[in-house]
């Protein structure tokens, strides 16, 4: 085998790897460090508008997580913060922030428009990614 083929041979073990390590993450139970961390977006409003009409999506978890809002850096608009509290899940939370970022700023959750879907697999993965992510792909 020339050095070519020893190389697409080599880069494509290093991406098997990858996608194996990342799969295993994703089975993984959440790492500790993560507990502690904080989820937050940035909204383009004063922190009093945001206090004043706080979504429903993000108001119902208020005895499950802590929620801050301040002012953001730069006069930027509201850091709108959320870290669960006990065995809450980070990514429920994390859609809700994404859903109150959304009504805040446009007044609707805002739906990306639908991606052209294919039957093969790479249609198939695209619409696993973007149900994922809380969209509305189809499969």
């Amino acid at each position: 085998m020339n050095t070519a083929g020893k190389a697409v041979v080599a880069a494509g073990m290093a991406a098997a790897v990858a996608v194996a390590r990342r799969r295993g993450r994703g089975k993984a139970a959440p790492r500790e460090e993560d507990a502690d961390r904080w989820l937050a977006v940035t909204v383009y409003r004063s922190p009093d508008e945001v206090q004043a009409s706080l979504p429903q999506d993000l108001e119902r978890w208020r005895g499950q997580a802590e929620i801050r809002i301040r002012p953001a850096t730069g006069d930027k608009g509201t850091e709108l913060m959320a870290k669960p509290v006990g065995g809450t899940s980070r990514h429920d939370l994390r859609l809700a922030l994404r859903k109150a970022k959304s009504v805040l700023e446009a007044g609707e959750v805002v739906r990306p428009d639908t991606a052209p879907t294919h039957p093969g697999p790479l249609g198939k993965a695209l619409g696993l990614v973007t149900n994922r992510a809380g969209g509305s792909g189809r499969l």
